[in-house]
């Protein structure tokens, strides 16, 4: 659907409104820093039940972000919504030192009426305030950038020395049919490589969408781009933060399992997912001869998706048999 088309899409997403715009709409992000003394999960959650209750009405959208000692807050919506919102956060006794650091108007990416997201990280807040201030820089010199480019820059910055830019290299999604091996494999190939791992976690709008952890590795000597692997929980694809990026991801990785009805599960929900935003991303398929099954990459093929199985694991595999079966298929992305 193009945005002339209509400015409302029906979504089934457990933690959104059933119709979302999808006309340009106003988009303004902001940093502050954090006064909350209290545990911040729980304020997040108090945030959300507030945000719920008063923005939805006013049809505005959000992701509000904790990390470092700030607050990074995405807003879309109605232009006059959007300044009435941030009027009413530069009196908020939490938020201190309120920093415009973009404002445009466009095609929106949330889909969700609150979207919260907690990143633990060793980052000084003098440090994140460092890189609010080159947005901040960015913004006032008059550089055009997407919002989810100034979010991705705070929240997700590159951990290594990549040897492109953030933006430029590909984004790799990982995902168990069961269990939680894409978590086990991205912390095992950490140690292995030797890179730092960011852990995230992010809070759903709704009771039936819970709180879901999403960690990512940068993999600077990977291609020629370097790459980044984000593992995420299969509820989070149910998640207004993992629609909103979506469409950034290059490839989908799904470690399958002996059950093949959890197989079809997950593969169900990634390629709801991917209806939703109209994306149409690589699945990689990684498992044994027997769980990379026929009707899983027709079924693949059929929505106009490129299915790619990676090397075929044999025995009982560890997480060493999973990766080196996996990098042939990473490589071949780029």
């Amino acid at each position: 659907m193009s945005i002339n088309e209509s400015d409302q899409t029906i979504t089934d997403w457990p933690d959104s409104g059933s119709e979302v715009p999808t006309l340009p709409v106003g988009r303004l992000v902001y940093a502050s820093v954090c006064l909350v003394q209290a545990a911040v999960l729980d304020e997040m959650r108090r945030i959300r039940d507030h945000a719920l209750a008063h923005n939805g009405p006013e049809g505005i959208r959000v992701a509000l972000l904790y990390m470092s000692g700030w607050f990074v807050e995405w807003m879309e919506g109605p232009e006059g919504a959007i300044q009435a919102l941030l009027q009413r956060v530069a009196q908020d006794p939490r938020h201190q030192g309120i920093k415009v650091i973009h404002r445009s108007v466009g095609r929106p990416r949330l889909f969700r009426p609150w979207i919260g997201s907690i990143v633990q990280t060793p980052e000084r807040p003098d440090a994140f305030g460092l890189r609010v201030f080159e947005q901040l820089d960015r913004f006032e010199s008059g550089q055009v950038v997407d919002p989810a480019s100034v979010w991705l820059a705070l929240c997700s910055p590159a951990v290594a020395a990549m040897p492109t830019p953030l933006g430029q290299y590909p984004r790799i999604m990982l995902l168990s049919a069961r269990g939680a091996r894409a978590f086990d494999l991205i912390t095992w190939l950490a140690r292995a490589q030797r890179q730092p791992l960011v852990r995230r976690r992010f809070a759903g709008a709704a009771d039936d969408a819970p709180d879901v952890e999403s960690d990512y590795l940068d993999l600077p000597a990977l291609g020629r781009q370097g790459l980044r692997l984000i593992a995420n929980a299969r509820k989070g694809l149910a998640m207004g933060m993992t629609h909103a990026f979506l469409p950034d991801y290059t490839a989908v990785v799904v470690l399958l399992d002996q059950d093949a009805a959890a197989n079809q599960r997950i593969i169900d929900r990634v390629l709801a997912a991917c209806r939703q935003v109209h994306h149409l991303p690589t699945i990689v398929g990684l498992g044994t001869q027997a769980e990379l099954s026929t009707d899983l990459m027709e079924q693949v093929e059929r929505q106009g998706l490129a299915w790619r199985a990676a090397r075929t694991l044999t025995g009982k595999p560890d997480l060493g048999d999973y990766w080196v079966a996996l990098l042939p298929a990473l490589n071949a992305l780029e």
